[in-house]
């Protein structure tokens, strides 16, 4: 199996930033010694008061831990595409690419219910989803054409490239290069620089939790990062992207693998202890505070949205904090790490999980618990499964 890991953001503290870098930095160290993947890095602006928590600039972050590590991966859980020029960010991750000699993983998302989007791009605003989808769609079809092709065009409904109206002046600059240029030098297509070290590209994963994104995925050819399902929900969304990639590749998949070979990650929230009570001591209070409030900022956090379309809500379920419920529904990864372990190996029989990414996410545990958290797995959990034959479920 592969794990992956996460930095820990402090989510609802107000803490302060140079100490937040400097433990992204030991935690960066940490997974690269026991032997994790990648670490993913989420993207947030405007994290005042504690909340939401994230670097503004994944990219940026993971060229800094690429440089105090030596094998770790470094991916974006996940760049806001609506948030971002298209270009300005494909070359951002070509770049990173080559600075890092490979070592780069492509996360992509629509963003949340929050103010941010709308500030970066009208057209971003989430509180339209259509629009949000397909300006989303629009910018990572850009991407891959600068990623992919010499000439790049693109005419759609929020960018055309190149600009109309630009025409050089001096014959030296385009008579050999029909490719970009009219014979009059006009600017018909444009030269995006660097193409990726990785050939054609850094796999990408799109983090999202809905059945419907699962399919977009599927149709698209990318795996993708879902967090927020129970198991059956999940099985019910890993069920669908199976029976999307099958058909589009013409043969049939097993569960959790895509046609390119990626695997489906399951990102969990995550914290370990010597016991199962100690675990839920330290992370029962941040848990509840933050779904609380993140089901404001993504309605699919919203209990329902959590379970498959056969599951049904109890009243019992909507009277447990979210402690409770989330356990009860398999979402988190919290407990001893046998509890832990359990879980993961149900994931693997039952799903065919082979990715799992470690989330360190509830708030108000010290810095020095959440790293001897991500040590015990290290050393009690990973060792159980990296080894471990994949299932084959059809």
């Amino acid at each position: 199996m592969r794990f992956d890991g996460n930095v820990y953001y402090h989510e609802l503290e107000t803490y302060p930033a140079d100490r937040l870098f400097d433990e992204w930095r030991q935690t960066a160290v940490m997974l690269d010694q026991a032997g994790f993947t990648t670490c993913w890095l989420g993207e947030h602006h405007f994290w005042h008061r504690g909340y939401p928590v994230a670097c503004p600039n994944p990219v940026l972050v993971g060229l800094h831990l690429a440089s105090v590590t030596k094998n770790l991966r470094m991916g974006q859980s996940a760049c806001i595409l609506a948030d971002y020029h298209p270009i300005r960010l494909a070359e951002d991750i070509a770049t990173a690419d080559h600075l890092i000699k490979g070592r780069l993983d492509v996360g992509i998302a629509r963003g949340t219910d929050s103010s941010a989007s709308i500030q970066f791009h009208p057209a971003a605003d989430r509180r339209d989803p259509a629009t949000n989808y397909r300006l989303f769609e629009e910018v990572l079809d850009i991407m891959i054409r600068c990623w992919t092709e010499e000439a790049v065009q693109h005419e759609g409904e929020f960018y055309r490239f190149p600009v109309p109206g630009w025409s050089e002046r001096n014959p030296d600059l385009f008579k050999d290069d029909p490719d970009h240029y009219e014979k009059d030098g006009t600017l018909k297509a444009l030269g995006v620089m660097p193409k990726p070290y990785q050939v054609p590209h850094p796999p990408i994963w799109q983090a999202a939790d809905s059945t419907a994104s699962y399919e977009f995925a599927a149709k698209r050819g990318h795996a993708l990062i879902g967090i927020g399902r129970s198991l059956e929900g999940t099985r019910e969304a890993w069920r669908r992207y199976q029976e999307v990639a099958s058909e589009l590749c013409g043969r049939p998949l097993p569960m959790g693998l895509c046609a390119n070979g990626q695997t489906l990650n399951a990102m969990r929230t995550f914290h370990i202890a010597e016991t199962y009570e100690e675990a839920e001591r330290d992370a029962r209070p941040g848990i509840n505070a933050f779904f609380e409030i993140a089901t404001g900022l993504n309605p699919n956090w919203a209990r329902k949205g959590f379970l498959a379309k056969d599951e049904q809500l109890s009243d019992e379920d909507n009277n447990m904090d979210w402690f409770d419920f989330l356990q009860k529904y398999e979402n988190l990864l919290v407990g001893s790490p046998d509890f832990v372990a359990e879980r993961i190996d149900k994931l693997r029989c039952e799903l065919n999980c082979q990715q799992v990414t470690l989330w360190p996410n509830p708030g108000f545990i010290p810095f020095e618990k959440v790293l001897r958290g991500i040590e015990l797995f290290a050393e009690r959990v990973m060792p159980q499964f990296l080894a471990a034959s994949p299932q084959i479920i059809q």
